[in-house]
């Protein structure tokens, strides 16, 4: 028991130090976007040309304030974050940014993919920590729903696409 626990802690180091060299950029080229966590314009959004978008083609940890529908589209109000392994429990330490928060729009066909707190604990047979499929609307729903200071606390990994459009979002497990 003790090895396997050694080696989930392992891989999960291992996991967290994999995507710290993915968001700081380092280990690859120097051609393209940075998916860093500098800090956005609050005038960015997922409208403006790709030229204008710094969000276009990277991978964003965010936390958010709000969620909501425009015009047939789900919007979210995100401000860039930071997460760190909590190895004491085998979880995340979510750390919010500061700064003021940036309205993105989800692609009509992104994927949402839900952990506990934000989709419940009500999902017989699975664990918290698994990603389940959620609808755009459902997202919604649950955000707003969802107790102040639990939604100031939950941080999402969002892709985008080359125009800064939201293609996934996937909560962080937060048991």
């Amino acid at each position: 028991m003790h090895a396997s626990r050694r080696r989930a802690t392992l891989r999960l180091l291992t996991f967290a130090a994999l995507g710290a060299l993915a968001l700081t950029g380092c280990g690859g080229t120097t051609e393209g976007p940075s998916a860093t966590s500098s800090p956005v314009p609050a005038t960015a959004t997922a409208t403006a040309p790709a030229a204008e978008n710094p969000f276009a083609g990277t991978k964003r940890f965010v936390t958010t304030d709000r969620a909501w529908t425009e015009g047939g589209l789900t919007k979210l109000s995100v401000r860039s974050a930071e997460k760190k392994v909590n190895t004491r429990f085998d979880t995340w330490e979510i750390v919010p940014g500061t700064g003021e928060f940036v309205t993105v729009t989800l692609a009509k066909d992104a994927r949402v993919l839900l952990t506990v707190p934000i989709r419940g604990d009500d999902a017989p047979g699975t664990s918290g920590g698994e990603p389940l499929p959620a609808s755009q609307a459902e997202f919604v729903t649950l955000l707003t729903q969802l107790d102040p200071r639990t939604r100031e606390g939950a941080g999402f990994d969002l892709s985008f696409d080359g125009e800064g459009r939201v293609t996934k979002v996937q909560s962080l497990y937060k048991p």
